[in-house]
């Protein structure tokens, strides 16, 4: 057991040297980093409990007791800060550290500030019988891991959906692999409310936490490392459009279009040549064919705001600007696929060729929007 915690221990603070070593480091790295000291920090106050350490230093009793209400928060908080447009912290995001301080105010006064021996002897009567606020401490630890895993994965999905009026890829900025390490740490918690009910029968019921928790870190520093920012210097435009899409999103829920832009001035004259100069630039530059196309550098180009270009594409097609531009990628797939100057060509250095970053992507919107494989349509068109 003690190598698990030594392992985990290493392994955070060694990722957090080196997320705060990054060269050009975002908001996210910064949440990031600390977020792996506090990770590290918490295995060890577990590491010193667990092997009797405390009892040779009482000083260090509870020390991290309530480091356990701040993964939550830490998780959430960079959910926020990646997902952010405006790409920074927001001074709010501290209030969901108010469980963490308001109990370790209490602590310093009812515990920290006693000596050696009366902290030996709180701790032996607590290991005896909770008081109400150590049940209190404990209830709030267990519960606030699993809600914030819920309100995180909500604010991952609406990301997914942002993201599709903005760019026109998602590879790398969808953030998939943040949902499958937020879901382990939600197994971690389920766990431990697991190990809490069954204590008595399940003994070793830390070990699963605890290698659960030391690969959770493993993975969150490894992507983490390697993640970009989404919304870039490039993009700075897109964080006036933060309320509005999150209005807009909400009333998509509700099905009613042409409320969306209600206060956004663009009459349907203007609509209609806004979508004729779209579908000229279009046609004539084929700006599809950049893989790494966003809303942006076609608002850029044509002249336009991006908050018209966006409701000019979502109300004239009924579409998503994802959606808008993979449909012109898709069909310069299958022109290409029909002509014999192409033949030397493999399928997917077609795909590449025409926009898409990925093969998993490129068959996925392929499937979706022909019904068919590319190599089931390739064949078909070959015959």
């Amino acid at each position: 057991m003690d190598i698990i915690f030594l392992i985990g221990i290493v392994q955070a603070l060694f990722l957090s040297v080196l997320i705060f070593s990054k060269k050009q480091k975002s908001t996210g790295d910064f949440v990031l980093g600390i977020w792996m000291v506090f990770l590290g920090l918490h295995l060890l106050d577990t590491y010193i409990n667990s092997t009797g350490i405390v009892l040779k230093y009482p000083h260090l009793l509870a020390i991290g007791f309530n480091f356990p209400m701040l993964q939550g928060p830490f998780m959430f908080v960079y959910v926020l800060v990646m997902i952010n447009k405006k790409g920074r912290f927001k001074p709010v995001y501290l209030l969901h550290s108010l469980p963490f301080l308001v109990f370790t105010v209490y602590l310093i006064s009812d515990f920290y500030c006693l000596s050696a021996s009366e902290k030996l002897s709180y701790y032996e009567i607590q290991a005896e019988q909770f008081s109400p606020a150590i049940r209190l401490m404990q209830f709030f630890k267990i519960l606030l891991g699993p809600f914030y895993v819920v309100w995180s994965l909500i604010k991952l999905k609406t990301h997914r959906k942002n993201i599709l009026e903005y760019f026109s890829y998602s590879e790398r900025i969808n953030l998939n692999w943040l949902q499958f390490v937020i879901a382990g740490l939600g197994f971690v918690w389920v766990t431990v409310l697991i190990s809490v009910i069954l204590e008595i029968a399940l003994p070793m019921s830390d070990y699963p936490i605890y290698i659960s928790v030391t690969v959770v870190i493993f993975f969150l520093g490894y992507f983490g490392l390697k993640q970009q920012v989404i919304y870039d210097n490039r993009l700075q435009n897109f964080e006036k459009l933060e309320d509005d899409k999150e209005v807009k999103i909400e009333e998509l829920a509700e099905d009613k279009p042409k409320g969306r832009y209600k206060k956004s001035g663009l009459d349907e004259n203007t609509a209609k040549e806004y979508l004729n100069m779209l579908l000229s630039y279009m046609a004539k530059e084929k700006p599809y064919l950049n893989g790494k196309l966003s809303l942006k550098e076609v608002a850029d180009y044509l002249g336009i705001s991006i908050n018209h270009l966006s409701q000019v594409i979502n109300e004239q097609t009924g579409m998503s600007f994802f959606d808008f531009i993979n449909k012109y990628r898709v069909d310069e797939v299958k022109m290409r696929l029909a002509d014999p100057k192409y033949e030397q060509f493999t399928l997917l250095g077609i795909a590449y060729d025409c926009g898409f970053n990925s093969k998993s992507s490129f068959n996925s919107i392929f499937k979706k929007a022909t019904g068919l494989t590319p190599s089931q349509f390739s064949k078909i068109n070959l015959n």
